[in-house]
């Protein structure tokens, strides 16, 4: 009887200390994600004419207030069906690829597209090539290496009667978004193109920011990393936390090696501090949302359409100039 009574005891004591270590970790990265927020802010408010209303409501919005509606449009919407064991080599080898990823790609790869091609439509058709291979194709068979099949990896696993309110109130709340307190609108006004123009590059428009933006983006930080972080960490809450920040930084390059500052009403050559500190602060909540949306669902399509509908609006206005430059 007391050795019945001593192995309950001890069952009990294991399963409050893996509780305990689960809390522990969610914490950590909660914190980090905090801190390195709090740390982009300080360096923001340097800047001449900061203010940190901007930031701060894009963080209330996207980075809460969605997350919170998504958790409520996605109660039952988890894809059934059971799942590989991924290992530590696994989630290793994906974080040493993303390393090079952002060296080799984000870092000089896009640069040096931009000076072989210097033109449009040329240059953009190059970079979707780059990123179907390195956001999508590598990614994919490295996780071949694994015993993950790619149509395991790619699977759409959608269904409407699961994520159809997912797709329909947050792409609403998303456009609505963008529309208010975005700069997409207002550049398309300045451009002016005629109803026509629109007719066509609007549902193209959201086609190539679908793909180029939405799958590649979406394949490589949520169906690839921040699955293995959550394998890794042990924890889906931490794997939103520091996937984000991830998701966050890897447009720093852009911003401040290839002018997309200027989409963001910034200066033509900002400095490396305000390009990191601005992808934490402004960009890193929208992987918030997609993490969240990510982890409780599973659904690949559900986050590129989500993704791609979200850059939609901004990338229009360069989208029609591409197409019907001389």
């Amino acid at each position: 009887m007391s050795a019945l009574k001593f192995r309950k005891s001890r069952t009990v004591s294991t399963a409050h200390s893996v509780a305990s270590t689960r809390v522990w970790r969610r914490a950590w990265a909660v914190l980090v994600y905090g801190a390195c927020y709090l740390a982009a802010l300080a360096a923001l408010s340097t800047q001449p004419g900061f203010s940190l209303a901007e930031p701060l409501f894009v963080f209330a919005l996207v980075g809460v207030v969605f997350p919170l509606l998504a958790m409520v449009l996605t109660r039952n919407a988890a894809m059934p069906g059971a799942r590989r064991p991924i290992s530590g080599a696994e989630g290793f080898s994906v974080l040493a690829y993303l390393a090079v990823f952002a060296v080799a790609v984000l870092g000089f790869g896009f640069s040096a597209i931009n000076t072989a091609w210097p033109g449009e439509p040329a240059q953009s058709a190059v970079k979707l090539a780059v990123k179907l291979l390195t956001m999508v194709a590598l990614p994919v068979a490295l996780l071949a290496l694994f015993g993950h099949r790619w149509r395991e990896t790619l699977a759409p696993a959608w269904r409407w009667d699961r994520h159809g309110r997912a797709l329909v109130g947050l792409g609403l709340a998303l456009l609505a978004f963008q529309a208010v307190f975005g700069r997409g609108l207002q550049t398309l006004s300045a451009l002016d193109p005629s109803l026509v123009t629109l007719a066509w590059a609007i549902p193209l428009c959201l086609a190539w920011q679908t793909l180029e933006a939405g799958l590649c983006e979406e394949v490589l930080f949520r169906a690839v990393l921040q699955t293995r972080l959550a394998a890794l960490l042990k924890s889906d809450l931490a794997a939103v936390c520091i996937g984000a920040l991830l998701f966050g930084l890897a447009h720093a390059p852009g911003l401040y090696l290839r002018g997309a500052s200027l989409m963001e009403g910034a200066d033509a050559h900002p400095t490396l501090l305000w390009s990191v500190a601005y992808s934490i602060a402004i960009v890193s909540p929208a992987g918030l949302l997609f993490g969240v949306l990510w982890s409780r669902t599973r659904s690949l399509a559900l986050v590129v359409v989500l993704h791609g509908l979200t850059d939609t609006l901004p990338g229009l206005p360069p989208f029609i100039e591409m197409w019907t430059q001389p």
